[in-house]
């Protein structure tokens, strides 16, 4: 299938660079893929990192947002509601995951772009665009969407209904580390140029320019 360049705004231009692709005045310049054994190393430490500081973060906002809706200094658990409490947490973790990759799907339909998604076993799910090409600002929209919007959903559902958002901690602290694959992918991209299309790997990103 011949690469389409995707733009639901800017129908001139994305006919231009279609154009341009078509003729091979656009080129394949670079490509970076996170599960090389380097990028895979960052990935972890990164990982861990943001799951470190999701934890602290959220743990301590339902934590105080906890004592200013109920005005009592701690809250207990334990017993069966104990149990349901981390069931239904991991459960919410596991959830995440495909909301994650839907919201970035929304993001490449937002776009006009097709996503398709699909799973590494044992756990890791995926949604990529194929033989689509958007431009860079467009691209870094689509990667950081789950990370900002689920984030910023998780703290309004905290603020406003910290009991019931306990049972989601988990979930949100996956999220904020899960997304590391994406921000190191936003970092890269940021360092390309502005008027670079960028295609989607499902392992990572490859950038295309015009050449010179």
């Amino acid at each position: 299938m011949a690469l389409q360049v995707i733009d639901r705004f800017h129908a001139q231009w994305r006919r231009a660079q279609q154009q341009a692709l078509d003729e091979g005045r656009i080129q394949r310049e670079r490509e970076l893929e996170l599960l090389t054994p380097e990028h895979m190393n960052r990935l972890a430490v990164w990982g861990l990192f943001l799951f470190v500081i999701g934890a602290v973060f959220f743990i301590g906002l339902n934590i105080a947002m906890y004592l200013l809706h109920t005005h009592h200094t701690s809250g207990t658990i334990s017993g069966w509601p104990l149990i349901f409490w981390l069931v239904i947490n991991i459960l919410g973790s596991m959830l995440i995951l495909g909301i994650h990759e839907f919201v970035h799907g929304l993001a490449f339909m937002l776009w006009g772009g097709k996503p398709y998604y699909g799973a590494r076993l044992p756990f890791a799910l995926y949604c990529s665009a194929h033989d689509q090409l958007f431009p860079r600002n467009y691209y870094i929209v689509v990667g950081l969407a789950p990370f900002v919007i689920i984030t910023l959903l998780a703290i309004l559902f905290t603020i406003t209904a910290p009991i019931l958002a306990s049972y989601g901690l988990l979930a949100w602290i996956s999220n904020f580390s899960g997304a590391v694959g994406d921000l190191m992918a936003v970092r890269w991209l940021l360092h390309q140029p502005r008027d670079v299309l960028v295609e989607d790997t499902e392992t990572g990103c490859r950038v295309w320019a015009m050449k010179s």
